[in-house]
């Protein structure tokens, strides 16, 4: 090799070295964002927590049409997928058992019980000067929820599943968890796009989604015959960090407290429900 090519190859690797480094360089900085007080808020706290085992209680169902043009019903049942069975806590599934007299647009809807209500802020003011609230039957999803999952045992029914949420503004997404045309257990997951609100730009930031419903839709190739379905482990992926600040240990009173401190001891509730222990 000449010397005249020696001297391009050691301009070449220097090129590359120089350029590697400045890369690295650039990205140690965009990595990095600070507060004033050099608290990083780009820091994530992703969980995977369990908001519904269906240990203990069914969900309510109807169908759509209703009797006599169907038959619905849920219990609670001992069994599970056989890839949790290492959740010691996780004994039992929800069972759903229904059949349409009549092919059509054929639908059924699963709603958490009563005992699952979720208290919302209505935006307004009551007689007193207070902040307005109502409840909702759903199921709060704690911090801001990248991913929902839940298992579904299926029996080869031509039937597709949404998940219906609410966000904190009363907005309710449809999302589509697929086909529940397989034989077996298999997990089921949606993503939650950053578009739909989950924060504000105050502390505390999050403000929580709820799960509304199931929704079973039937098809064109739905036939008429009885549909067995069993649901399991009703999961989110969620980011958990709220960003500390100097003075965020401050509390104006008792009330101020408990409503930052609201998403840690719901998520012990639910740690609680779902492991059986008493509140």
């Amino acid at each position: 090799m000449s010397i005249k090519n020696n001297w391009k190859l050691i301009a070449a690797v220097a090129i590359v070295t120089v350029a590697g480094a400045m890369a690295s360089v650039l990205t140690a900085k965009a990595a990095k964002l600070t507060t004033l007080n050099g608290e990083d808020v780009d820091s994530q706290e992703l969980r995977s927590i369990i908001v519904e085992g269906w240990e203990k209680e069914a969900w309510v169902v109807e169908a759509n049409p209703a009797a006599p043009e169907s038959k619905i019903e849920a219990n609670i049942v001992e069994g599970r997928p056989k890839n949790l069975s290492f959740d010691e806590h996780n004994k039992n599934s929800m069972g759903l058992r229904y059949r349409f007299v009549y092919p059509g647009n054929n639908v059924v809807t699963l709603t958490p019980p009563e005992s699952r209500k979720v208290k919302r802020f209505s935006g307004q003011l009551d007689e007193n000067n207070e902040p307005k609230f109502y409840e909702t039957a759903g199921i709060e999803l704690p911090g801001r929820v990248v991913a929902v999952s839940v298992w579904v045992l299926g029996r080869g029914n031509e039937y597709n599943l949404e998940g219906w949420i609410e966000d904190w503004k009363g907005d309710t997404h449809i999302y589509d968890f697929g086909s529940l045309d397989f034989i077996g257990w298999r997990p089921l997951t949606i993503d939650i796009p950053v578009s739909v609100p989950q924060d504000v730009e105050s502390y505390p930031q999050t403000k929580t989604l709820v799960f509304k419903k199931f929704v079973i839709r039937s098809t064109p190739q739905t036939s008429q015959e009885e549909v067995v379905f069993f649901f399991d482990t009703l999961k989110v992926l969620t980011d958990m960090f709220d960003l500390y600040f100097d003075g965020a240990e401050m509390h104006f009173d008792d009330k101020d407290k408990q409503d930052k401190e609201r998403m840690k001891a719901y998520q012990d509730q639910l740690k609680g429900n779902y492991e059986g222990k008493s509140e």
